[in-house]
């Protein structure tokens, strides 16, 4: 058997990196050995929920069969891979640390029957494969902190077409931006705190960005018509708005580890970036939010 272990640190929180690396489907996003991942269900991810990784090893690509044996939420995963010659037993665990998260990578790899001969020579190969996933895995998980929105255009649902970060209205906005449907609950979650923050200050607008893939464009008209059909209420109306684009450009401008959770950001009206959270709403992720409109507001459209 053919051991590895490593350890590596995220200024991301553990709730949100147990969530992104439980889902192994992630796993091509940071692993380059990792060519095919997928998950083999819809229901959500707990013990016993099976994926199917395709990996590039020793210039052979193999297909197996991965299934969560163990898990703890956000303590630890285990996953456990499996195929006619091959057996892998994966087992991360996430520690707070002062700094964000410590997560370390168990994993044992194993040949069956007769190629047990070869373990030992597995081990150089298998330590070279772990060492490029695990400095995927750091840049994945933090890159470098953006400073200010790249350009996007988009439209609210009410028909107002929006060329950001210019047409942004306030000295201070707060955006949503969500990539999913299923985020959706996430991003419910924050509104009572953002709009009551609106309400109580002039110089506050709040928007919902859904961030669709480009390809999706010529059935905007269905998508939009049925969010539109979704929400009564014309102001939620106005500040949804919805941007079709290169997805992964928008998550690499933002500095996010990918598309597994919403960011909620505060950007002046000149498009620099001011904070940025994660993940569900909590109180101390909307008082750090908070620190950063407490000063003097700027001149609205004023260059940073």
């Amino acid at each position: 058997m053919t051991h590895y272990r490593a350890a590596v640190d995220t200024p991301r929180e553990r709730d949100d990196v147990f969530d992104y690396l439980s889902d192994f489907a992630t796993t091509q996003e940071w692993d380059p050995g990792v060519v095919e991942a997928e998950r083999l269900n819809d229901a959500a991810v707990g013990e016993g929920t099976e994926f199917r990784l395709v990996a590039e090893f020793l210039s052979r690509k193999t297909a197996l069969t991965y299934r969560i044996v163990e898990y703890d939420p956000p303590r630890a995963v285990t996953f456990r891979g499996e195929n006619a010659t091959v057996v892998s037993n994966d087992r991360i665990t996430f520690e707070a640390v002062d700094q964000g998260t410590r997560i370390t990578y168990d994993a044992d790899l194993a040949l069956k029957g007769p190629l047990r001969i070869a373990d030992p020579l597995l081990r150089l190969a298998f330590n070279r494969v772990g060492d490029r996933a695990l400095a995927g895995l750091k840049n994945r998980l933090a890159p470098a902190r953006a400073d200010g929105l790249g350009p996007l255009s988009g439209r609210a649902l009410d028909g107002r077409v929006y060329e950001l970060p210019g047409d942004l209205p306030k000295p201070y906005n707060f955006l949503i931006v969500a990539f999913r449907r299923e985020q959706q609950r996430l991003v419910d979650d924050w509104l009572p705190w953002l709009i009551e923050l609106e309400r109580g200050r002039a110089d506050i607008a709040v928007y919902e960005l859904p961030v669709l893939s480009s390809v999706y464009s010529p059935v905007r008209w269905f998508i939009d018509g049925g969010m539109t059909r979704g929400i009564p209420d014309p102001g939620a109306r106005a500040r949804t708005v919805t941007v079709y684009t290169d997805v992964q450009k928008v998550v690499e401008n933002l500095g996010l580890a990918g598309t597994d959770t919403i960011a909620v950001l505060v950007v002046e009206g000149s498009g620099r970036l001011l904070a940025r959270e994660l993940g569900a709403f909590e109180q101390e992720k909307a008082e750090r939010l908070a620190t950063a409109i407490t000063s003097e507001p700027p001149t609205e459209g004023a260059a940073a």
